[in-house]
């Protein structure tokens, strides 16, 4: 668990290394090799325990394979590469569900709180994993992948309870209060994430159309200003980043523009190039040569007088479309209330169920 979340900043040096100086198709090879030799390892350990498996422990078995082929499969997304990547989170995650469900049944607790406890666990790892990527510059936060962490974490506990059996008791008062406490922990840890790294504002301007930022308009104005006033005596870093820099997510969030900009300057979309945001950003960031990094070049900028290219009001910005989530006010606290409500409601069920059985 410690190395996973440890990791994540120099795995990202790591992967754009390869791609950039030895072979992009590593990023496919090299996954793909670790991820058949894990099942297979995992296919040796379930024939080497086969004497004392019974129907029940098939069954779950059974389950947790066409789980681990659905999201080795259907959840895939985007490139290859990231798709090869994606399934190595069934492995890592898997694997240590697997092994917290069996360290907590021999430990002596019930096999409900067991699996639980080891899903919840290996969730908040995936979180911890994320968070660190978002925080810095050499890696990119995506709730998303908590998702996945959090089906593969699913996929191993019910591989444990195939493997090392279960049974069916209520947990007892302790474990039931545990529960409940690491169900709280993990709903408040998701909704945290969610807000640092993925909700945001729709910011509408009269002149310059509309945009999705993580900021207000009130904040990102504010930015604007500071980085006016900061960046002249303290500039910001040059790239290529480090694994252990923190992250500027007003200056990568502008970024995002700068790229949108000169892909629509490419396509000859003249309005869209001409668009303007983040003005301390084009006016202030610069290269290790002192020329302005993000600023248009001279003979783009007459391409685009001779053209006579304006910002268009009714214009919407696709950067960050993927990443930033306009979400209603109440939205955000009413699922959180909702999820953490679900839990109350479980944990007092259960409790009563107990009472009754005993």
């Amino acid at each position: 668990m410690l190395w996973i979340v440890g990791s994540a900043p120099f795995l990202g040096r790591l992967t754009r290394w390869i791609e950039e100086e030895v072979d992009r198709s590593l990023l496919i090879i090299v996954p793909t090799i670790l991820f058949w030799v894990a099942a297979a390892a995992f296919v040796i350990w379930v024939v080497r325990s086969a004497k004392r498996l019974r129907w029940t422990n098939y069954t779950a078995l059974a389950v947790g394979a066409v789980c681990a082929v659905t999201q080795a499969t259907a959840l895939a997304r985007g490139r290859p590469e990231e798709s090869a990547l994606e399934r190595m989170h069934l492995v890592l995650y898997g694997l240590v569900a697997l092994l917290l469900y069996r360290a907590f049944l021999r430990g002596g607790r019930s096999a409900i709180a067991a699996a639980f406890s080891a899903a919840v666990l290996t969730s908040l790892v995936g979180l911890a994993d994320e968070f660190v990527q978002w925080l810095v510059w050499v890696r990119v936060g995506d709730f998303y992948d908590c998702v996945l962490n959090a089906s593969a974490a699913g996929c191993g506990v019910v591989f444990g309870l195939g493997l090392f059996g279960f049974d069916t008791r209520a947990p007892a008062p302790a474990e039931r209060r545990t529960i409940a406490v690491l169900w709280a922990v993990l709903v408040v840890a998701s909704f945290g994430l969610v807000d640092l790294a993925n909700l945001g504002h729709r910011i509408t301007d009269p002149e310059l159309g509309s945009f999705r930022s993580y900021y207000s308009p009130d904040r990102l104005e504010r930015l604007n200003e500071n980085r006016f006033a900061r960046w002249p005596t303290k500039p910001p870093l040059n790239p290529p980043f480090q694994p252990w820099h923190i992250q500027d997510h007003f200056l990568n969030e502008a970024t995002w523009h700068v790229q949108a900009r000169n892909e629509a300057f490419d396509a000859e979309d003249w309005p869209t190039a001409a668009s303007r945001y983040y003005p301390a950003v084009l006016a202030e960031v610069r290269n290790p040569d002192g020329g302005l990094r993000h600023a248009f070049p001279a003979d783009r900028v007459r391409r685009l007088q001779q053209e006579g290219a304006v910002p268009v009001p009714s214009y919407e910005s696709l950067a960050g479309g993927n990443r930033i989530w306009i979400w209603p006010r109440f939205l955000g606290p009413t699922l959180l209330l909702s999820a953490l409500l679900l839990g109350v409601f479980v944990a007092l069920v259960s409790a009563r169920r107990a009472g009754t059985r005993s």
